[in-house]
């Protein structure tokens, strides 16, 4: 039994009295508050640990130099990715915290999204990852053509892609208009005319505190589909390009999500499958960024979240991991000034985190581990 208690028991003996009617307990133990309960619990420390203090947030426009601004991780292999493509992908995200101004962010604006993103070598290139808001987040797998504009006297145009990113899965995936807002493919890209392909998939129950790993696979290495099966191209891109549909070969990827702890702990997640037209198997590039959804302001919101990995596998059935990690910030190019990149080699871990609460800083590019 607490020592403390012990003294109590005794004067609630020799006065007669309840334990928590004593008299005299302010000048035995004059730093500790009474609390109802029993055993070894009765008496907490009256120091209360201090909460966070948010700063104000900025009545100035938010813009791109007033937001909190994209953070990167710059992942090195023993073997380069250009000379052992990349056939395999497994990375596990931890979401540790996300937070809003108490005050002045009382709806709760903006997110987060943690992407990894991978190309091809003389093929398809995009991303893939997760968004999270107050009221959950989504998963995304989402791939360019590769060839689909070319550049004359300085300006882009569109053009018949011969390595189109093709959705196999109808129900997540469809064609997309990706970046749709420059000049040539704004007017085009409203009547329907697509530049790559998108799957997501939304999870209302997300939330910080969850962990989700992430798998890439291609499943098989090679297929051949038409076009017209799966969706097809709509009209205008015969009428701007007389591009029509047609057989596409290459190799099948496929995202799904595994839940390691949050809602349906254990269970799958389908997110998407596309076909990546070209010959090649694999990819020769990867990279992964940590960007705020929508314009948040320096102190509207603070966020930190963790990554173990990546595993990547090779055509030799292979598996490594990163031998050495780099994180870097846009520190300089807005006022926010709060970003921190840490990690830790034994884990092969990098943790993005930015917002007010931050207490470390990281200005420019540096070495993990």
């Amino acid at each position: 039994m607490n020592l403390r208690l012990l003294i109590l028991v005794g004067l609630a003996f020799t006065q007669g009295k309840d334990l928590f009617d004593l008299d005299g307990v302010d000048e035995l133990f004059p730093h500790d508050e009474k609390v109802e309960g029993g055993g070894d619990e009765i008496f907490l420390h009256d120091e209360k640990t201090p909460q966070p203090q948010w700063p104000p947030i900025s009545s100035n426009r938010c813009s791109q130099s007033t937001k909190l601004k994209v953070m990167y991780g710059i992942l090195h292999f023993e073997t380069s990715l250009k000379k052992k493509p990349m056939t395999s992908f497994e990375i596990d995200i931890e979401w540790n915290a996300l937070e809003f101004h108490l005050t002045e962010n009382t709806k709760k604006h903006g997110g987060v999204y943690i992407a990894y993103t991978f190309g091809m070598k003389n093929g398809p290139g995009g991303y893939f990852g997760i968004q999270i808001h107050a009221d959950g987040g989504q998963f995304i797998f989402s791939v360019w053509d590769a060839d689909r504009t070319n550049k004359a006297d300085g300006i882009k145009h569109v053009k018949k892609s011969s390595k189109l990113a093709w959705p196999m899965d109808t129900e997540n995936c469809k064609r997309n208009c990706q970046d749709c807002g420059v000049p040539y493919l704004k007017e085009i890209g409203k009547k329907g005319f697509t530049t790559g392909t998108k799957c997501t998939k939304n999870h209302p129950s997300m939330k910080a505190g969850d962990r989700y790993k992430v798998k890439l696979e291609c499943v098989p290495d090679q297929d051949t589909i038409n076009t017209a099966d799966f969706e097809g191209f709509k009209k205008v891109h015969q009428d701007v390009l007389g591009e029509v549909d047609r057989d596409v070969t290459g190799s099948v990827w496929e995202v799904k999500v595994i839940v390691v702890k949050g809602e349906n702990q254990g269970s799958e997640i389908p997110i998407g499958t596309i076909m990546f037209e070209s010959a090649e198997i694999g990819f020769n590039r990867l990279g992964t960024f940590d960007e705020m959804i929508g314009c948040n302001k320096c102190n509207a919101i603070y966020h930190k979240d963790t990554r173990y990995g990546p595993k990547i596998g090779g055509d030799d059935r292979s598996v490594r991991k990163p031998t050495k990690m780099y994180g870097d910030t846009k520190y300089y190019k807005s006022s926010c000034k709060k970003y921190f990149i840490s990690g830790s080699k034994d884990e092969t871990s990098i943790s993005f985190e930015s917002g007010p609460l931050t207490e470390g800083v990281t200005k420019t590019k540096t070495q993990i581990w």
